[in-house]
């Protein structure tokens, strides 16, 4: 059992930022899959598998120690291109789930967007970018009948604090307090 715990703790791309996701089913990561076609695939960083549903994990941080450029960060934020990558990166992931069986019950499918950045965004903003997001993510293919599978059920948009209270069960450790 304690060799399974250890292969469910992952590290962000940055090699800053513990995930532990011991209490999930399965963990996917389609990285690697992704990059023989990356032209054309995007892809999220985790797809966790849980009893009830299939979470697709996003994770940015712009609060890092030596991060490269915070403002820079919350400049892209504004950016169109940044918000059609994180939908990209969805659209791609599935592809993979599906192309690799990772979802043969058909959970329902969350995908979260996890954005740290100071300073962080307020309410107003936050439901703007929710909005795009809703509006370029597969939404619509649920109402459509001839679309077999649901897509997507959910999308969230969360800070680090709003993930540690809505998944408590997936501790995120290794930023240094003044950095969150």
């Amino acid at each position: 059992m304690q060799d399974d715990k250890i292969k469910k703790i992952f590290q962000d791309e940055n090699g800053k930022v513990q995930f532990d996701f011991s209490d999930a089913v399965n963990v996917f990561e389609p990285h690697d899959l992704s990059k023989l076609y990356s032209d054309y695939l995007s892809d999220v960083d985790f797809v966790l598998e849980e009893k009830e549903k299939l979470i697709c994990l996003e994770y940015k941080n712009a609060n890092i120690k030596n991060a490269d450029n915070p403002k820079a960060f919350q400049q892209k934020l504004a950016e169109e291109a940044f918000w059609k990558k994180a939908v990209k990166k969805f659209y791609g992931t599935m592809f993979l789930v599906w192309a690799c069986n990772q979802n043969p019950l058909e959970k329902p499918v969350q995908y979260v967007l996890l954005i740290e950045s100071t300073p962080g965004m307020d309410n107003a903003l936050k439901k703007r970018f929710i909005m795009k997001m809703m509006r370029q993510l597969p939404f619509k293919y649920n109402a459509r009948s001839e679309i077999r599978r649901k897509v997507i059920d959910e999308f969230c948009l969360v800070d680090l604090k709003e993930w540690e209270e809505k998944y408590p069960q997936y501790p995120i450790c290794g930023l240094e307090p003044e950095e969150i």
